[in-house]
């Protein structure tokens, strides 16, 4: 009896014996690579029937089954299945997502651990990485296990202009932050739950104003809206940092109608219109996936002030601001909703196309005038209070209140302003006082005659966190001071 001891103490010692676990883990194993041989075939690009096969065995709950799976897809080489693993991943099991990194790794030849982040990143980087052709079939049959609208947000026969790869989930379904629709408002005195110092996004709009706090406004993300008789919607990405107010009548038919998607693209949102269910960017307010691609449609950039109740009120004080009973549950105290995203330096979402010129979250005031963009770093603005400048052939003229944090743009044709007493601007030339409106900067009765001096045009500007703004239009200036 001793001596069978021994020998198995040797035997153990030597590596050659396994418990009956490990020995089955084995066999499957090996029945899992020559069943993956013999479906794979040679190595090279996977057929989308294989592949889908692979993919659905490698989210298995059962080890053997992600185990062949994961042979096939190794030994294929085919780096057009890495978006679709990446995806995988992010649904991967914990247990699962060893073999998908493995699979990742060995078709990448990077070591990014099983960071989901990380990997979308990278992949982001390597714009010569292209999806297989089935990739978009498979990226909406994944989706709608979160949501079934995404399978229509995602639909492989609808035409799409952006990388699909890149559209991620916003960990929220189809409509799961909702939009107001032509919400409930009160007059500037029965707003008694707001503080003058709060934020406000500000619209001028058909001859009327109008105040949308940002407290509310974090919960909703979007406003269809009428003002003046006239239909808008204000477009408000929380994670990027940007509110846009966007026109949106059109000539043929009932105004648009928006809501959120629960889909981003670098960490902007993606918004949807309720008649087609097309995807569109909540940066250019363009139509970017569906059947209203390729029309030309690009909706009106409307001007819109983020300022103080304080001060909006004090500017305009006829206006309406929202009610705060809208209907919906939610916290409405400041910063309820977003106040740590704010408050962190950290992205919520993968963003792989940055640029260390300013900090991630560094808030840029932005203007786009044709195929130019422009930044503004919002610091900066605030310490030059009146910048002169030019975007694309456009003469423009920015004018930054640190108190109140608005900052409005305007042309200027062959003027140049400065700064002029009780917040007015001043021509240096002529010496003569302008009037800061939210719709025109107006020569102030009493200076030059109207027909020398005409009313100059408010110009469509808005504020975003600098990674936001970049990650879009990679394109863009960035404003650095005052060269007077």
């Amino acid at each position: 009896m001793i001596q069978g001891n021994l020998e198995r103490r040797e035997r153990r010692a030597a590596g050659r014996w396994l418990p009956a676990r490990q020995i089955a883990f084995v066999i499957a194993t090996l029945l899992g690579v020559l069943a993956a041989r013999a479906s794979a075939g040679s190595p090279g690009p996977v057929d989308e029937a294989h592949a889908r096969d692979f993919l659905v065995r490698l989210l298995s709950a059962d080890e053997g089954t992600r185990g062949t799976a994961r042979v096939g897809i190794i030994r294929s080489g085919d780096r057009a299945m890495i978006p679709a693993l990446i995806d995988a991943l992010f649904f991967a099991s914990r247990e699962g997502r060893r073999d998908v990194v493995s699979c990742l790794e060995s078709l990448s030849g990077e070591h990014l651990g099983g960071n989901y982040r990380y990997w979308f990143e990278w992949l982001g980087g390597h714009e010569g990485i292209r999806p297989a052709p089935w990739y978009r079939q498979w990226k909406a049959a994944i989706f709608s296990r979160i949501d079934p609208a995404f399978a229509r947000f995602l639909d492989p026969s609808l035409p799409l202009t952006i990388r699909p790869e890149e559209i991620v989930w916003g960990g929220v379904k189809k409509d799961g932050i909702p939009a107001l629709r032509d919400p409930a408002t009160v007059p500037a005195g029965e707003a008694t739950y707001l503080d003058a110092n709060e934020a406000v996004f500000g619209i001028a709009h058909g001859g009327s104003f109008r105040a949308y706090p940002q407290r509310i406004l974090d919960w909703h993300e979007m406003v269809n809206d009428r003002l003046g008789g006239e239909p808008f919607s204000i477009s408000y990405c929380t994670l990027c940092g940007s509110a846009i107010a966007y026109a949106t009548s059109r000539p043929d038919g009932p105004p648009y109608v928006f809501g959120s998607s629960g889909l981003l693209y670098r960490s902007n949102k993606l918004m949807y219109d309720e008649a087609t269910l097309s995807l569109w960017s909540n940066l250019t307010g363009e139509p970017i996936g569906g059947v209203l691609v390729g029309r030309g449609i690009a909706l009106l950039v409307l001007p819109i002030t983020v300022t103080t109740w304080g001060d909006w009120k004090t500017r305009h004080p006829e206006t309406t601001v929202l009610a705060v009973k809208t209907g919906f549950s939610r916290d409405y105290t400041p910063g309820a909703a977003y106040g740590k995203y704010f408050a962190s330096p950290e992205t919520m979402f993968p963003v792989w196309k940055r640029d260390p010129s300013l900090e991630p979250k560094a808030v840029v005031f932005t203007i786009r005038r044709g195929a130019a963009a422009r930044a503004y770093p919002l610091d900066l603005l605030f310490r030059e209070r009146v910048v002169n400048d030019a975007v694309a052939a456009e003469n423009i003229v920015l004018a930054a209140d640190r108190a109140t944090g608005a900052v409005r743009a305007y042309r200027r044709g062959g003027r140049r302003f400065g700064e002029g007493p009780d917040g007015r601007l001043v021509d240096l030339a002529t010496g003569k006082l302008w009037e800061i409106r939210e719709e025109v900067l107006a020569p102030e009765s009493g200076g030059e005659k109207a027909a020398s001096s005409p009313e100059l045009a408010r110009i469509p500007g808005h504020r975003a966190f600098w990674f936001g703004w970049y990650a879009f239009f990679p394109e863009t200036t960035l404003y650095s001071g005052c060269n007077d």
